[in-house]
C-alpha cells in the first residue's frame, strides 16, 4: 500500500486549504494531505510531502480501487467536502480543523469519511514527520491510536498496522456507515471524539462569522469564499495575516525562487484587512490593529516589513537541503531575510488603514496617535532615500516611486488624523513635485524608479490611495504596463533584472490592480473583460496562487492572501462604477468604503479598537 515515491507531485491548482485561524493543512484532489502545520501557520509542518514526495509526510484516505472525485466547500464555511465515485459506490470525505468552538481538548484537524451507496474497499495512509527531519520516526500502534515522536497523534475508530515507515488502514464502507479520523497535537482521548458533532460546530462558527458581510450581488458566494481564505490565513491569537500558507512553492518550476510566505508582511495584512472592512468584516482588522500597536510600541515607530505571527522580528533564513522542493524547485527554505530590509511604503499602509478605521467611526487609542506620529516623522525625513522596493529585490536600493507614493500616503493620512504640521505638509507636496516632475520619464509614464526606464505594476496602485497623479502620465503608464508587463489578461510585476537568477510568472495581484486602473480612467469594458477573465484562474473551489505561468498552470506560494484581496476589490469597484460611474471610484480607500450601492452597504463601527 506505500506510495512513497511512486506518486508525481500534484499541480498547486490540486489542493484545497483547511485552517482554525492557528494553523493549517493543504488537502489533494486525491484525498491526501501533503502539508499541513498544525499549532501555527510557521510551525515546522508535520506533512510535508508538497516540498518531497519521497521523503516529506502525507496523511491519505481513499478507495482502493479506481475513482473519480468533484469536491466543493460547506457553504460558507472551510469544511472540505470530497466525493469519490467508484464502480462499487460512492464515498464522501469531510476535512475540517477545529478552532477554539471545539473545547479545550478539541482535536487539531478531523477527516470524517461516509458512505453514500455501495460497498467500497477503502485505504488509509498515515506517514508523518517530525518538522524536515531527515528520518520518519517508526509509529507506536495500539487500540486505534498511532503516534510517533515529535508528530501529531492520531485516533481512529479502525485498526491500523504497520507499513514501512508509517501505518496503514483498510476498510470496506458501506452506504451510511462512516469513520473519523482525529489529530491530536497534545495528549490523547480514551475515544475518538464526536466527529459530525464537531463539524457542525465548526460549520457554524464559519457561517456566522459571513454573516456580517456588507455585499449582497451576484458575485456574493465567490468572494464570501475569498474572504473565508482571508479569514483562514489570519492566526486569531494575535490578529496577524501570513501572505500565504505554505513556503517554497516556486515562482518558476526548478528555478531558486522559492520563499517562506508563512509570515506577516505589513504592508499584505493592512490591503487584506481594508478589503475586509470594506466587505463588512471589521473585527479581524480590529485585532490587527493591537498587533500593529505592539509592533510600533515595541520598534519606537520604525517597522520591518514581515515579522512572525507572535511579532518576533528574527525570521533568520535556513535551507533545509535534504529536501528536493516541489517538482525539484530547490532550495526549500524555513524563514525569510527580507525581513532584514528596509520597505518605506509599510508606513502609508499603517497610517492609511487607521485613517480608514476612523472614517468608520472608530476611535484611535491615545497611544496609536504617537505611533502613527512617529510614523509620519521616518517618512518626512527619509521619503527620499532608496529602499529595498516593496517587491523584494536582491539587488542595490533605488528610489522607487511606489516608495514616494506611500510615504505620501504616510503623511497626508497623518495630517488628516493628527493636524497639519510644517514638516508633514512641506515634505508632502515636495513628494507630489518630485513624481509628477522628475518622477515622469521622458516618454510620458511613470518608471519603476527615479532616472529609471522600466516600468513596474506596483504604480498600478497610485491612485487607489488618493495620490494626484498626472492623469496624462499615469493613462500612459497603463498603456506601458499592457505593452511590456502583459501576457493576455495577466501582468508580470516588472521584467528587468532584480539580483536574482532565473524568471517568475504573472502576478495575480498586478492583473487586478490593472483592472482597477482601468476603471479610474473610465475604461470600464476593457477592465470587465480582464475581471472576468480573471475569475476563471479559480481552482475548483475558489482558490487563487499567487502566480500563473503562461500555460496557465499555478505557481507560488498558495492560497496567496494578495491574490484574493486583489479580487474582493476589484469586484466591489465594479460595483462602485456601476452605481456612479468614475467619480464612484476617485479618492482614497476610505473615501470608497463609505460610498454605498444598491448591492454594498457602508460598514460603520464605535469604540476603541
Amino acid at each position: 500500500m506505500t506510495d512513497a515515491g511512486e506518486r508525481p507531485y500534484q499541480p498547486i491548482e490540486a489542493y484545497a486549504l483547511l485552517s482554525n485561524c492557528e494553523g493549517c493543512a493543504l488537502v489533494a484532489r486525491d484525498g491526501s494531505i501533503d502539508w499541513a502545520c498544525l499549532e501555527r501557520f510557521d510551525a515546522d509542518p508535520a506533512f510535508s510531502r508538497l516540498l518531497d514526495r519521497r521523503r516529506g509526510g502525507h496523511f491519505s484516505i481513499r478507495p482502493e480501487g479506481r475513482y473519480e472525485t468533484t469536491r466543493q466547500y460547506l457553504s460558507r464555511s472551510n469544511i472540505l467536502e470530497t466525493t469519490f465515485t467508484t464502480p462499487d459506490g460512492f464515498v464522501t470525505l469531510h476535512d475540517f480543523m477545529v478552532g477554539p468552538e471545539g473545547g479545550p481538548d478539541r482535536p487539531r484537524l478531523v477527516r470524517h469519511v461516509s458512505g453514500v451507496s455501495g460497498r467500497v474497499p477503502m485505504a488509509v495512509a498515515y506517514r508523518p514527520l517530525a518538522g524536515f527531519a531527515e528520518a520518519v520516526a517508526p509509529p507506536e500502534i495500539a487500540d486505534g491510536r498511532v503516534t510517533a515522536p515529535g508528530c501529531p497523534g492520531l485516533v481512529a475508530d479502525v485498526e491500523f498496522v504497520r507499513d514501512g515507515t508509517g501505518a496503514a488502514a483498510r476498510f470496506v464502507l458501506e452506504g451510511g456507515q462512516a469513520r473519523s479520523f482525529s489529530l491530536y497535537g497534545d495528549a490523547l482521548p480514551a475515544a475518538p471524539p464526536a466527529a459530525r458533532a464537531l463539524m457542525e460546530r465548526t460549520r457554524s462558527a464559519w457561517v456566522l462569522w459571513t454573516q456580517d458581510a456588507a455585499y449582497t450581488g451576484p458575485l456574493a458566494d465567490e468572494l464570501i469564499r475569498s474572504a473565508l481564505v482571508l479569514k483562514a490565513l489570519t492566526y486569531a491569537p494575535t490578529g496577524a495575516m501570513v501572505a500565504a500558507a505554505t513556503t517554497s512553492l516556486p515562482e518558476e518550476i526548478g528555478g531558486i525562487r522559492n520563499w517562506d510566505y508563512r509570515f506577516c508582511w505589513i504592508r499584505d495584512a493592512c490591503l487584506s484587512f481594508y478589503v475586509l472592512k470594506k466587505f463588512g468584516m471589521l473585527r479581524e482588522a480590529e485585532a490587527f490593529f493591537g498587533f500593529v500597536a505592539e509592533l510600533c510600541a515595541r520598534a519606537k515607530g520604525r517597522l520591518r516589513p514581515l515579522y512572525s505571527v507572535s511579532g518576533e522580528a528574527d525570521l533568520t533564513e535556513a535551507t533545509i537541503a535534504h529536501f528536493e522542493g516541489w517538482r525539484g524547485s530547490a532550495p526549500v527554505r524555513a524563514g525569510n531575510e527580507a525581513a532584514e530590509q528596509h520597505q518605506a511604503d509599510a508606513y502609508g499602509q499603517v497610517l492609511d488603514l487607521l485613517y480608514l478605521y476612523t472614517r468608520l467611526g472608530g476611535t484611535l487609542p491615545d497611544a496609536m496617535h504617537g505611533h502613527g506620529a512617529r510614523l509620519a516623522d521616518i517618512s518626512a525625513a527619509h521619503w527620499h532615500r532608496p529602499d529595498a522596493g516593496l517587491w523584494e529585490p536582491r539587488k542595490p536600493e533605488q528610489r522607487y516611486l511606489h516608495a514616494a507614493i506611500m510615504n505620501w500616503v504616510a503623511l497626508d493620512r497623518a495630517i488628516r488624523l493628527f493636524g497639519p504640521r510644517e514638516t508633514w505638509c512641506r515634505e508632502r507636496d515636495r513628494i507630489v513635485a518630485c513624481v509628477n516632475g522628475p518622477g515622469i520619464h521622458r516618454d510620458g509614464y511613470y518608471p519603476q524608479y527615479l532616472g529609471g526606464d522600466d516600468v513596474d505594476a506596483a504604480l498600478l496602485m497610485a491612485p487607489m490611495v488618493g495620490f494626484p497623479v498626472d492623469e496624462a502620465a499615469f493613462a500612459r503608464t497603463v498603456d506601458v504596463v499592457i505593452e511590456r508587463l502583459g501576457h493576455g489578461h495577466l501582468v508580470y510585476r516588472y521584467r528587468n533584472g532584480d539580483g536574482l537568477p532565473g524568471h517568475e510568472g504573472t502576478f495575480l495581484l498586478c492583473a487586478f490592480w490593472l483592472v482597477d486602473a482601468l476603471l479610474w480612467l473610465g475604461r470600464d469594458a476593457e477592465a470587465r473583460l480582464r475581471f472576468n477573465a480573471l475569475r476563471a484562474l479559480q481552482n475548483d473551489v475558489g482558490l487563487y496562487a499567487e502566480e500563473v505561468a503562461p500555460d496557465g498552470a499555478f505557481l507560488g506560494n498558495f492560497p496567496q492572501a494578495f491574490s484574493h484581496l486583489g479580487f474582493i476589490h476589484s469586484a466591489l469597484m465594479l460595483d462602485l462604477f456601476d452605481h456612479g460611474g468614475r467619480a464612484a471610484v476617485q479618492g482614497t480607500y476610505a473615501d470608497r468604503s463609505l460610498r454605498e450601492t444598491a448591492l454594498r452597504r457602508s460598514p460603520t463601527l464605535g469604540g476603541p479598537a
